[in-house]
């Protein structure tokens, strides 16, 4: 599979999609590389689009 960016909803569902697909992927495979490489990409798309607050240190 050819890996682009993740820009949009559409691609970030089908994204995840497909890591589903590879989940159990042997190390040392083109499967596993794509894998990890979707994995990376879906992170930076979530940080961007779906932040986690930093804990309040006041409670």
């Amino acid at each position: 599979m050819k890996i682009n960016a993740i820009r949009t909803e559409k691609d970030y569902d089908l994204a995840l999609e497909r890591v589903n697909a590879l989940f159990e992927a042997k190390p040392e495979t083109n499967e596993f590389r794509e894998l990890e490489e979707l994995i990376a990409l879906i992170e930076k798309y979530e940080g961007i689009h779906y932040p986690i607050p930093e804990p309040n240190q006041n409670q």
